[in-house]
């Protein structure tokens, strides 16, 4: 992440985020719009992909 709008990439898990609504696009399609806790969510996803795989 080099701009405060782009996507949050961890490991596998990617959250757009979304001009429009002016958040990041989690993968329940819910919004946040902040960036510390779509962040902990990204990494969180991540983690769970990994335990399942």
């Amino acid at each position: 992440m080099r701009r405060l709008n782009d996507a949050i990439r961890v490991g596998t898990v990617t959250l757009p985020y979304s001009n429009r609504c002016l958040g990041w696009r989690l993968p329940d399609g819910s919004i946040c719009k902040n960036q510390i806790l779509a962040q902990q969510i990204a990494e969180f996803c991540n983690e769970q992909k990994r335990k399942h795989s």
